[in-house]
């Protein structure tokens, strides 16, 4: 009996490797590997600027899996009140919740902040491969995106890319 308590302490502590508490009381997480639990509660959410691919002001977080390699990822993105970005598409389908704030989605090749959809908290869009589209937030704003990777963010006009453009 003793020698399975062990066990099931060996094992629990283990699986709680993946999250590592830092000097500053803040997380710092280890890349988790495929087929572990991903367990992220809204605090512990690990923020940075980003990605390229969208005007500066974003923040990103990878959840699951790697955005740039083949394979399904969930990250979230975190956006300032006011942010906008251009009219683009994705090669593979882009799955979207909206966590907090209000994301006002429209779709087409000429971004018009009139003809968007107000997306509040709770909203969930599956959009095909290659549908034009743009956004800007009301509020800060965190939206939840799943996708097949690599995630690409193809702009209708090159000029609004922020790629191509000093950030």
């Amino acid at each position: 009996m003793k020698r399975v308590a062990a066990l099931v302490v060996l094992a629990l502590s283990l699986a709680a490797r993946p999250l590592a508490v830092t000097a500053g009381g803040g997380t710092e997480r280890e890349k988790t590997p495929p087929g572990t639990w991903a367990l992220y509660t809204p605090s512990e959410v690990p923020w940075r600027d980003g990605p390229e691919s969208l005007p500066a002001g974003a923040k990103v977080s990878v959840l699951e899996g790697d955005p740039s390699k083949d394979g399904f990822f969930t990250m979230r993105l975190l956006l300032p009140d006011g942010y906008r970005v251009a009219p683009h598409w994705h090669p593979k389908v882009e799955r979207l919740t909206i966590i907090s704030g209000t994301l006002n989605l429209g779709t087409g090749d000429r971004f018009d902040a009139a003809a968007t959809k107000a997306l509040p908290a709770g909203t969930y869009s599956s959009m095909p491969p290659k549908m034009t589209h743009f956004a800007w937030a009301t509020g800060e704003t965190v939206l939840q995106l799943s996708s097949i990777g690599p995630w690409q963010v193809i702009y209708v006009d090159p000029s609004d890319d922020p790629r191509k453009t000093h950030r």
